[in-house]
């Protein structure tokens, strides 16, 4: 409503000398006509000062009103901005709950051949029920190979480690992509899903892992 104000400052301003000064000097103008008997229904049965006295009563009046309805309005602003700090402090606070997570290459018997990685929980927050699956190699966007099982683990405490077996294949080929997603449920319960990639130039080249949040969108 203050916004509607500030917009509208000369129409706002106009109604109030219309409200202030020219109700009261109509009044007085009407009041300064005298009808002839002819049009005597037109004659008030009280005088200018009741009909002013009455028109500031409304005014008052209009003026709690307007005042109370404002005070609603300005507070119901301010529990909204109240609520949004809140949820943005509860948010925080649940973010900073969430675990979080580095993959390290640790080893293979050659051209990557039962490849094992360290997930690291980088947290000061556990990570439950965690399950690694949809492990596979590609090459040009097509999956040369993967590992049809899942593979399933317990827990990773805060900043610990655990070792993960890919159980890999010998790659032949250069310029591949070793992928894996894994997911887990945070101490709220929460789960939370990751991709994990490394391209490799060749071989016998050293695979150096990222890993993204998976997001679910919403239907």
């Amino acid at each position: 409503m203050l916004e509607w104000i500030k917009r509208h400052k000369v129409f706002v301003i106009i109604c109030f000398v219309i409200i202030v000064i020219g109700v009261p000097f109509a009044i007085h103008c009407l009041f300064k006509i005298h009808p002839t008997e002819d049009y005597d229904f037109f004659v008030a049965e009280w005088s200018a000062g009741e009909l002013l006295q009455y028109y500031g009563g409304v005014l008052a009046f209009s003026g709690t009103v307007i005042l109370g309805a404002l005070s609603l309005h300005q507070n119901e602003i301010i529990k909204q901005e109240s609520d949004k700090r809140i949820a943005i402090q509860e948010k925080r606070e649940h973010d900073s709950n969430i675990p979080r997570f580095r993959v390290k290459f640790l080893c293979c018997n050659g051209r990557y051949s039962n490849m094992k990685v360290k997930i690291e929980n980088i947290s000061d927050n556990v990570a439950n029920e965690i399950l690694v699956y949809k492990i596979c190699v590609v090459k040009d966007k097509n999956v040369i190979w993967k590992y049809p099982n899942a593979v399933k683990y317990d827990v990773i405490k805060a900043n610990d480690e655990l070792e993960v077996e890919l159980k890999t294949e010998e790659i032949q080929e250069d310029k591949v992509s070793i992928q894996f997603d894994f997911r887990c449920n945070d101490k709220y319960g929460e789960e939370h899903k990751y991709h994990v990639y490394s391209f490799c130039e060749s071989n016998s080249s050293t695979p150096y892992f990222s890993i993204k949040e998976i997001f679910e969108e919403n239907p």
